[in-house]
């Protein structure tokens, strides 16, 4: 028992010293953590006094969304009660995940992100959850969303529109902001927690930046969907240097159309990369074959349905890069490349030591970070991590940065070809999403009205007409309509 408390507090201090040294290391501050596999939360104040809780950054939903009530293995959560500046609507919202859902009410209160020291404070609409379903995940060091995709993928309700935490800064500042994340994943083999960086961006200011922004264009203001031209598995001569003997092609369009069938999105609220099944099941093989030369066996339950494989001691991968390959801004036959280490996709998910009479043992578990996704296409921040993301919501495009923390990521290009990407895999194609949904709507009751007037002014012509010869005086003015020249021969 002694030992095991050792290691707990000799653990705890390694984590302190991780901390410490990538703050020293790089000018930003850090202010994104999380631990395997539950994506980054940031840390804010809510409500007058403020409460402070941790909320899951989500590029891939929009509402700002709250826990208010105890959880199997957590009893913190917003306390609705303790706030003197909280308004309750009284109207009810939920919503849906790829995996899980909540539902909860409609309030709004202020709320601030102390790492954010730009952003003033501003009161925004919260979706309190009042009750959910595989939603928060056991053990999860957050207590709610912070969405931060555009309005049509928000919470909904009857009668209700949810606005979100950006549109409200937006609102409050009287300009469109932007933000990036640089997502750095653990800092050692022998540590889960994951560290980055959330920074607001003003989109009118100048950035001074001297790295290659690569920019690929936001297809659809819903999700971040963007249009990922390929995903395939990279070839190296050595772990060592990293010599990549791929050259870039022009991508299989078959693979573009699939890839896109649904939707492409950038989601830093999602783990793995997910991919359709077929080409998950295509990508997957080829890593595992080329595994299987290295004599160590695994499983396939590792490979194609999450489950973790461990080793008494950290591994260094020898696997081969993943390219991924999506549009650019500059034209539409254009194209970069992201190149993701096998360090990204081979998530360590859990360090465990245990003694006994023999020693400690340690045990260092991981699981793929890729999935099959049904039919769509999903970037995690598996995709994400040792790059700058940089998101701007008002010109519509995504720009990719190399990073100076977590893996040594690539980004290559850009690259021409002689294809139209847009026609060519379909990417144009239109889209009934709740944005386009009530705007048609709103247009085909304007039509039944004008067209309902147009009937009803028909049918009255007559009694509108004797009406008007029977009460208007004569005119002198010369006139071409028929009533006016009945009533002047008269």
């Amino acid at each position: 028992m002694c030992n095991y408390v050792n290691m707990s507090v000799l653990f705890t201090i390694l984590q302190i010293c991780f901390v410490y040294n990538i703050k020293e290391a790089y000018s930003e501050e850090i202010n994104l953590y999380g631990d395997a596999g539950q994506a980054y939360s940031v840390e804010a104040y809510l409500g007058h006094p403020h409460q402070k809780l941790k909320l899951l950054v989500d590029t891939g939903s929009t509402t700002l969304a709250i826990a208010s009530y105890a959880r199997e293995n957590s009893n913190e959560y917003f306390h609705p009660d303790n706030s003197s500046s909280i308004y309750d609507s009284g109207k009810s919202v939920q919503a849906e995940y790829s995996q899980g859902m909540w539902s909860g009410r409609l309030v709004s209160d202020f709320i601030k992100f102390p790492s954010l020291q730009s952003i003033p404070e501003v009161r925004s609409d919260i979706a309190l959850i009042t009750q959910s379903h595989k939603f928060f995940m056991n053990g999860s060091g957050w207590q709610g969303l912070l969405g931060l995709a555009y309005l049509p993928v928000g919470a909904w309700g009857n009668g209700v529109v949810v606005e979100s935490w950006l549109d409200s800064v937006d609102r409050t500042l009287h300009r469109p902001i932007s933000f990036h994340l640089k997502l750095c994943g653990p800092i050692s083999k022998t540590n889960t927690t994951h560290y980055g960086y959330f920074k607001m961006l003003d989109d009118h200011a100048p950035q001074v930046n001297s790295t290659k922004i690569f920019r690929t264009p936001i297809l659809r203001k819903r999700w971040y969907e963007v249009g990922v031209l390929s995903i395939s598995v990279m070839s190296t001569l050595s772990e060592a240097d990293q010599t990549v003997m791929d050259t870039a092609k022009n991508p299989n369009i078959d693979m573009c159309l699939k890839l896109n069938a649904e939707k492409s999105i950038v989601d830093s609220g999602t783990t793995n990369i997910r991919l359709p099944d077929s080409l998950f099941r295509q990508v997957v093989d080829e890593l595992k074959n080329i595994y299987r030369s290295s004599q160590v066996l695994i499983l396939d339950e590792f490979w194609y349905q999450g489950e973790a494989a461990c080793w008494p001691e950290p591994q260094v991968w020898t696997l081969p890069w993943l390219a991924i390959d999506l549009l650019s801004s500059d034209a539409d036959n254009q194209y970069f490349r992201l190149e993701i280490p096998p360090q990204n996709y081979m998530r360590v998910v859990g360090v465990y030591n245990s003694s006994d009479k023999t020693g400690t043992v340690s045990e260092y578990c991981y699981k793929l970070g890729i999935e099959a996704g049904g039919s769509e296409t999903v970037l995690g921040y598996t995709a994400m991590e040792g790059l700058k993301v940089i998101f701007n919501r008002s010109a519509g495009w995504i720009g990719w940065q190399t990073s100076d923390c977590g893996a040594n990521a690539r980004i290559s290009g850009p690259y021409n070809t002689t294809i139209s990407f847009k026609t060519t895999c379909e990417l144009l194609r239109p889209v009934s999403d709740v944005a386009i949904s009530i705007r048609a709507a709103q247009w085909a009751l304007c039509a039944i009205s004008i067209i309902a007037a147009g009937v009803l002014i028909y049918l009255l012509a007559p009694c509108i007409k004797t009406f008007f010869v029977k009460r208007l005086p004569s005119s002198q003015q010369i006139s071409l309509s028929q009533a006016a020249l009945v009533e002047q021969e008269s």
